[in-house]
């Protein structure tokens, strides 16, 4: 049976780590804290010099090199990222540009932590299909960039890195499948107030805390634990698959806290969730990607294996994709 599948991986994460003591110089907060509420002991942090994009392209080009497939012969890229170089032109035109994929389109989408899953699903309808043959899908993010570094609610809990899969017909192994949705009466619960055109910077109504990132942890973690399940269910059952068939779930690495929770609401025990957080902390919409080329280059992911990336994140939005390796 003739599906798409993943025939590229890459990956790239910052050289900079910062560790969890580090936060002890800067805000009121302690390593076993942190470790304790979330499992982070230490992400990466990009530098000043370096934008979405490159390490978009980084990424990108591990990928292109894991399919041997030239850059010329992309056509279509999908960058997920909700923290852009520039509001506009996209990322993912960036991306393009520096990549040398000129036969391409490109567009970014910003699912927040959920982007990856949205995006390898509208990646997998495109490939394949008339005048898309391959298509590169990315995650990229550079969180440091948009938090404040003075609340301690939130800079303690993200990294910076990128992510990216080559997408295109395969003969049988691929996607099976995937479930997303989203719940806009949630869209304060994580944001950025400022910036766009509600509230322009330097506006009458502006105000400097509101060009960062900003969450409200409690209906956070509401959500997520009841989100997490559900997507992962709601996509066996589209694809006809039950729990049982599931040989590894690659989720979304927002909190280890919250993976434990939706693992034990699937009844399923952790050795059966890959998870990096604790190097990597959260990486946003490059996390699932970051975390399933590592489960691949690990022997974690084997072929044939059903696989299930999941997310969840800002809009609200969440989803979970159904893969058999």
């Amino acid at each position: 049976m003739e599906r798409v599948g993943i025939v590229g991986l890459g990956s790239y994460l910052p050289s900079r780590i910062m560790r969890n003591q580090e936060w002890e110089e800067i805000v009121d907060t302690s390593n076993e804290w942190i470790v304790s509420k979330t499992g982070i002991r230490e992400r990466r942090i990009a530098s000043d010099d370096t934008c979405t994009s490159d390490l978009a392209v980084f990424a990108a080009k591990e990928a292109l090199e894991d399919s041997g497939i030239d850059p010329e012969n992309i056509d279509l890229i999908i960058l997920a990222t909700s923290s852009p170089d520039v509001p506009l032109s996209s990322t993912a035109a960036i991306v393009q540009g520096k990549l040398g994929c000129h036969n391409s389109a490109a567009f970014d989408i910003n699912a927040v932590c959920s982007g990856w899953v949205h995006a390898l699903d509208i990646g997998s309808r495109f490939a394949g299909t008339s005048g898309y043959e391959n298509v590169l899908v990315i995650g990229s993010e550079i969180y440091s960039r948009i938090l404040d570094w003075n609340d301690r609610s939130t800079c303690v809990l993200f990294g910076d890195g990128a992510g990216a899969a080559l997408l295109r017909k395969t003969n049988s192994r691929g996607v099976l499948g995937s479930w997303i949705k989203s719940d806009g009466r949630g869209s304060e619960v994580i944001q950025i107030p400022a910036g766009g055109v509600r509230i322009p910077f330097g506006s009458e109504n502006f105000s400097e805390e509101q060009k960062y990132f900003q969450m409200d942890g409690r209906a956070v973690w509401d959500f997520a634990v009841e989100a997490f399940p559900e997507a992962v269910n709601s996509v066996l059952e589209k694809v006809r698959m039950d729990i049982e068939d599931v040989d590894i779930i690659i989720p979304h690495q927002a909190n280890l806290r919250i993976i434990e929770a939706g693992m034990n609401k699937l009844g399923l025990n952790m050795d059966k969730a890959y998870t990096n957080i604790e190097r990597y902390g959260n990486t946003a919409g490059a996390s699932i990607p970051i975390a399933l080329k590592e489960a691949v280059d690990t022997k974690r992911v084997k072929t044939g294996n059903l696989v299930i990336t999941v997310g969840f994140g800002g809009g609200l939005s969440w989803g979970a994709n159904a893969i058999i390796w």
